[in-house]
Order: structure tokens, then C-alpha cells, then sequence
């Protein structure tokens, strides 16, 4: 049985060189569909694969071709595959290809060539199992570029901030390079562009809300601080469609403008602001250390939002400011600068958005929870107005499920149940809540988003994961030992990883993740790191070329697991359970 190119099904690995030198000259290559749970691999090693001639004389083996055949193997669109060296791209196949040593050619006695190709396989650039994951339909088309820049601005115009198109110098045709995202006004130009697209339609067809608003979660500590007018704070709960306004310019007319402006500065971006685009030129920014290797500054600041009310009070930070090189400081993260408010904006990216100015004034006292006997540290529950998980009733979700912005992790449970920790020193409850909220969060905006969490469930990753012949752990902690103790954790905390089968059952000693969501999606958003992880570290072991056909119907219900860890974690309250999902289907427990 061969696969592409003449490889054969169970090839015989060899090791290069000798002691801690020696290295496997080895390279399976895996698709994996999350639909269908298929798996189709290819396992690539001296004499089982024929090169293929390039123009200069040598010979290789490109990567694309053996992806391609895989991927029709395993019913995957070729568009939703994604290369785990660029996982925001979809559709984008390895580039790369073998390349083989010089001396290797056709009619080269064969025991030669295969010690080239062996020599070649042990020095690849790249990792000794590429594995990339697809679904098995297309993706619609993305529709008018014109019509989905109106959706971005409209939800720019709901969420209170800017929407920023950029062109850069790049190493393109055009010689620019294209980057769309959501920014909270007042900030600096980032060092380095977010994405790199060829022209702006392109950009526009490649982003969504989802992607754009993790601009939004860059840091800059300088972002100056505004409360919202109430004006602002008026809701509008109207679904942002593709039938969006893009502001009354045609796209080609916007793009045009940008690259007049790029070519003669050097850069240029569109500010989408006060439902108006500004134009303005980036340029080499010189005036800070380190300032000329690619950082810019915009050559005109478009006017201030309408929709900023007045300045956020702030003193200097007592701890720090005085001081030459400050140690880390909780009560200003670093800014040498302490608000007494915050603004709170909670959206669902699809339309519906609410805003909260949190101000010290809000006149109802926070109410003494608990007092630590040792450290005389008192605990303080703020009223509903200072919480941002009661705002998770409007969107039809737990407070659980209320993230940062970029989706990642879950909000912090004190700002979801408003606690706020004295020490026995004395001080205002809601002063220092707030000043730490705002310290948090650059330009002391704190936005969360109500929406699914993304990437594969618990039962398609635990598909995908044992149909790639590994084991997925789902580690639970119960903290009903807590209750009473708000500023402890509370309910459960979670933990999935993938791990080799062969391994001793550990686990792990300290979820994280105050939901299972979000630890699912958060051993999806690292999963090419664990999965390298798993590879064996003998050479003389060969890596496993997985194969999985296609099941039917929907994905294992790992429900009983759940039940099962969660049953587990009560009987031993505050202590870590583990049960382990095994390529066969079978599970095993550790507590």
C-alpha cells in the first residue's frame, strides 16, 4: 500500500547521526477533519517517496501535493485548512517543501540516495509531525467588501471605538501591506502590523468582528481615560448586518487615497471615527529609543470622539512614582498612575452591546462578606451596578461565559461578583475596586464579550484528539470548600490537555479555567504545541502516522465524562480529579 508519490504505508525509520546527536529521519504528515473525525497520514522516510526536479538542477519533495492528497483522504475542503504556522489564514498549504542535498540525483546508486534523503529528513526546518486540521464543506463566500466594511463600521459605532485600516511597506507586488482592526481612540501606532494582506478588499474579506476586535486587546498604557456621555450609554440593540453604511466613500476611492498617502510617507491609515473616515500618514517615528526600526507615528491625530465624556479622575500612584525603577505594582500595573473610575462595555459582536460608567458616587454601600482572622484583610461584595456578571442575563448566557475581548479567557471572577479586598490597613472598598479595574485594563475600558466560545466542543476535540491515536485529560477541581470566602475561587475550575496514552496518568495540580468551555477552547488554541509535544523523544521510536476513517452521525457524547469527573471532584472538594479519554474509547480516573 503507498500513499502519495509512491510512500509506502509502514516505511523503516532511520537515525542520523550519533549520541545526543542522533536524530530521526522521519516526517509524517497528518490531515485531520473536526467534522467527520477521519485522519488520513503519510509517513515520510529514506526511499519511500520520488522528488521531483526544480529549475535550478537540484531536487525536492514539496509538502503542497502530499497535504492535497491527504486532505481529499479525509474529506477536507482544501479552504478551511489551516497551517499551524499561520492559523489565522485558512486555505493557506505549506509553501515549504524537502529539500535535498545537491549530491542527490536520479542516477546516484541507490544506498546513496537514500543517505541524502535521510540526511535531509533529520535537517528538515520543520516540525517531524505536521498535522493541519479542516472541516469538511467550504466557507461561504464572504460576500461585498463594501457591504462587510459597513458592518465594521456600524459595530465600531456601538462598540465606542475606532475602526483603523492601515497600509505598511511590505515585500508584496503593491509593496504594501494591509491590516484591519478595532482600536480604543488615543493610542499609539503599534509596532508591527496585526495581519499582512495584499490589497484592502482582500483585508476586508479576511476579517470579522471576531478578529478585528483583538486589536483591542493590545496593550498601551498610555491610552488617555474617558467615562462615556450618557448619550453613549444609550443602548441600541439593532443587529449589525451586512446592509452597514461604510460612511459614504466608495471602497476604491478609499483605497486609493491610502496608497497616495502610503507611497509618498511611507504608510497611511483610515480612521473610521464620529461615523467619519480621516486619513492620515504614518511615518518613521524617531522620536523614542528604538523608535526608527519599523515603528511609525500618524502625521495628523483625527479630532477627539464625540462620544468621550469627561476625563476618568487620576492621581499619582503613591507606591511608585517617586521611585527609579518601581518593582511591579498591583495598584497601578505599571502606569505610575491611579483612576477612580472605569467604563464597561459588554457585546455580543453581532449587535447588541451595553455600556456602564462606574464611578465611585454610585451611592449604595458594598457590604463587609469576610474578614481574614490572620492577615486582617477584609473582603467587601460591591453592589449589582459594580458587577459585571449580572450583565450576562441580557445576552442569554452565564457569567461564566463573559470573556476579554479576544475571546480567550474568562473574565475575573472579582469584576463578575464585584469583591473587593482591604487590607488590614484600612481603605475605600470601591476605590480601590475601581482603581484596580481601570489599572487593568488600558484606558480603563473593560470589554467582554457574550458570545460562543470559538474553535471545536469537548466532543469533537476529544474526536479529533484520540483519532489522532492520543488521549485527551479533562481535569476538574471542586471549590465547595470555598464557599462563604468570595474572594477565593468558586464553583469549579477546569483543565483539558492532550497527552500521550503511553504516559503515566498525572494531573494537573491547578486548572485555571473558570469554565469547561474555556478550557476546551483553550487546549484547542495551543494544540499544535501539545500535539509536537507528544512525539517521541528516541529517535530509534518512529513517529505514529495516524489513520481514522469517517464516522457518522455526531461526535461522542463525552457527557457521562463530564458527569463523572464532576461526581469525582465533589467527593474530594479543593483537590484536582482527572479522567483520561483513550484513543479506544475506553477512560481511566486519577484523584
Amino acid at each position: 500500500m503507498t500513499g502519495v508519490n509512491g510512500v509506502p504505508a509502514g516505511p523503516v525509520v532511520r537515525v542520523v547521526g550519533f549520541g545526543s546527536e542522533r536524530r530521526r529521519a522521519q516526517l509524517v504528515v497528518t490531515v485531520a477533519n473536526l467534522d467527520t473525525g477521519a485522519v488520513a497520514s503519510t509517513s515520510l522516510v529514506p526511499g519511500s517517496f520520488t522528488p521531483l526536479p526544480t529549475p535550478n538542477g537540484t531536487w525536492w519533495l514539496p509538502y503542497a501535493p502530499i497535504v492535497t492528497d491527504l486532505a481529499q483522504r479525509a474529506g477536507v475542503a482544501a479552504a478551511t485548512l489551516r497551517d499551524p504556522d499561520f492559523p489565522d489564514e485558512p486555505g493557506r498549504l505549506p509553501s515549504s517543501g524537502l529539500t535535498l542535498p545537491i549530491q542527490w540525483q536520479p542516477g546516484t546508486p541507490e544506498r546513496d540516495r537514500h543517505r541524502w534523503e535521510a540526511s535531509a529528513l533529520a535537517n528538515r526546518i520543520t516540525a517531524p509531525w505536521l498535522v493541519l486540521i479542516g472541516r469538511s464543506a467550504e466557507p461561504p463566500p464572504p460576500g461585498d467588501p463594501a457591504r462587510l466594511l459597513g458592518r465594521l463600521c456600524a459595530l465600531a459605532n456601538q462598540l465606542h471605538v475606532d475602526l483603523v485600516l492601515e497600509a505598511r511597506p511590505a515585500s508584496t507586488p503593491s509593496g504594501l501591506s494591509w491590516d484591519i482592526r478595532y482600536e480604543l481612540a488615543g493610542g499609539k501606532v503599534p509596532d508591527y502590523p496585526h495581519r499582512r494582506v495584499a490589497d484592502l478588499p482582500a483585508a476586508i474579506a479576511a476579517i470579522s468582528p471576531d478578529r478585528a476586535a483583538s486589536g483591542l486587546a493590545v496593550a498601551d498604557w498610555n491610552l488617555p481615560a474617558h467615562y462615556l456621555t450618557e448619550a453613549a450609554l444609550t443602548p441600541h440593540p439593532v443587529p449589525v448586518g451586512l446592509d452597514g453604511h461604510p460612511g459614504g466613500h466608495d471602497l476604491d476611492q478609499l483605497e486609493r487615497r491610502m496608497i497616495a498617502d502610503a507611497e509618498q510617507h511611507g504608510g497611511a491609515q483610515a480612521i473610521w471615527r464620529n461615523r467619519h473616515w480621516w486619513h492620515t500618514s504614518l511615518r518613521p517615528d524617531d522620536t523614542e529609543p528604538g523608535g526608527v526600526g519599523g515603528r511609525f507615528r500618524r502625521g495628523w491625530e483625527p479630532p477627539a470622539p464625540r462620544y468621550w465624556g469627561e476625563p476618568i479622575p487620576t492621581h499619582p500612584c503613591r507606591r511608585c512614582t517617586d521611585a527609579a525603577d518601581p518593582p511591579y505594582c498591583t495598584d497601578c500595573y505599571g502606569t505610575r498612575r491611579v483612576r477612580h473610575g472605569a467604563v464597561v462595555t459588554v457585546t455580543d459582536l453581532r449587535g447588541r452591546t451595553v455600556h456602564r460608567n462606574w464611578r465611585p458616587d454610585d451611592g449604595t454601600p458594598p457590604a463587609l462578606a469576610h474578614t481574614d482572622q490572620a492577615s486582617g484583610t477584609s473582603v467587601w461584595q460591591l453592589p449589582e451596578h459594580y458587577r459585571i456578571g449580572p450583565l450576562a442575563a441580557e445576552f442569554g448566557v452565564q457569567p461564566t461565559d463573559l470573556t476579554d475581548i479576544d475571546g480567550e479567557h474568562v473574565i475575573d471572577q472579582h469584576l463578575r461578583n464585584g469583591i473587593s479586598q482591604i487590607p488590614h490597613t484600612g481603605g475605600d472598598p470601591v476605590a480601590a475596586y475601581l482603581a484596580e479595574a481601570a489599572a487593568a485594563h488600558d484606558g480603563a475600558r473593560i470589554i467582554a464579550r457574550a458570545t460562543d466560545w470559538p474553535g471545536p466542543t469537548l466532543d469533537q476535540l476529544a474526536r479529533l484528539v484520540t483519532g489522532l491515536g492520543l488521549a485527551l485529560d479533562v481535569t476538574a477541581v471542586d471549590h465547595r470548600d470555598s464557599v462563604g470566602r468570595p474572594e477565593l475561587m468558586q464553583g469549579h475550575t477546569w483543565s483539558v490537555q492532550v497527552a500521550d496514552p503511553a504516559t503515566p496518568m498525572t494531573v494537573d495540580p491547578v486548572p485555571t479555567s473558570a469554565a469547561l468551555p474555556e478550557a476546551v477552547a483553550l487546549c484547542n488554541r495551543y494544540l499544535y504545541g501539545a500535539l509536537r509535544a507528544t512525539i517521541p523523544t528516541d529517535p530509534q521510536q518512529p513517529i505514529p502516522a495516524p489513520q481514522q476513517p469517517a464516522t457518522t452521525g455526531p461526535a461522542p457524547d463525552t457527557t457521562s465524562y463530564v458527569t463523572e469527573v464532576r461526581s469525582l471532584a465533589a467527593d474530594h472538594p479543593g483537590e484536582p480529579v482527572t479522567i483520561r479519554i483513550q484513543p479506544d474509547g475506553t477512560h481511566t480516573t486519577s484523584c
